[in-house]
């Protein structure tokens, strides 16, 4: 019988979860050892500013991973929980770190973007958009860095790869932005999800339900690793 990896919550959505996001993704990795599963060789990081994968580098050595930086588009501009405007951007520092370290960097319009005067097409992206972010406001953007990474070569069609955000991960079947929706092995799917916000505070701004606060995250990590320690030691 398949067991299956125990996923994580936070409470709340956002780039302050990313250092638990590497935990979770380290904890997803162990729990595959001795269960006769391949786990993914590849991490495909979607980065504001880089931080997400120069921690996995730091934090994920030992598990083998190939780790793919994809960065907003240039001209990209976002918005704050403040609403304030921001331009992500990767520095010339950390261009400097990946180039060292071979991490590719990848730069290009986001598979989910408007394009000025396309109406049909961008109702048909902001479906897209709006349905996957009812799991979480960075889903979209983690299935869209798995679908550059494609794109670009990194990654081939049907490979399993981690997909990784601020505050979520995915196990994630690639595919390509031609071929996503296409319901063979060459479609992409969303096999696990490893960890996530429980409240979506940020994609869901007007209304946050009355849940009791999850399970204290660091806490429940470290117990996990335990489990897993003592269970490869049976």
């Amino acid at each position: 019988m398949t067991k299956f990896h125990k996923v994580q919550y936070f409470g709340s959505e956002g780039r302050e979860n990313l250092s638990a996001v590497i935990k979770c993704i380290k904890l997803f990795l162990r729990s595959t050892e001795g269960e006769g599963i391949i786990a993914p060789k590849k991490i495909v990081f979607m980065t504001r500013e880089g931080e997400g994968p120069m921690l996995a580098h730091s934090q994920l050595q030992a598990e083998d991973l190939k780790i793919i930086a994809v960065t907003f588009p240039r001209h990209y501009a976002g918005k704050r929980p403040d609403e304030s405007v921001f331009m992500p951007e990767i520095s010339e520092r950390v261009r400097k770190f990946f180039i060292a370290f071979d991490i590719p960097i990848i730069t290009n319009r986001l598979p989910f973007d408007d394009i000025v005067g396309a109406d049909s097409h961008n109702h048909e992206m902001a479906l897209l958009r709006n349905a996957l972010a009812l799991f979480g406001g960075s889903v979209p953007l983690a299935v869209q860095a798995v679908l550059q990474a494609a794109d670009a070569g990194h990654v081939d069609i049907g490979e399993q790869v981690i997909a990784a955000t601020g505050d979520t991960a995915l196990l994630v079947t690639a595919s390509t932005t031609r071929l996503f929706l296409v319901k063979d092995s060459r479609g992409l799917s969303i096999n696990e999800i490893i960890c996530k916000p429980r409240i979506l505070n940020m994609t869901r701004k007007t209304y946050a339900p009355q849940l009791p606060p999850p399970v204290n995250q660091v806490h429940q990590i470290e117990r996990s690793f335990q489990d897993i320690e003592a269970r490869n030691k049976e």
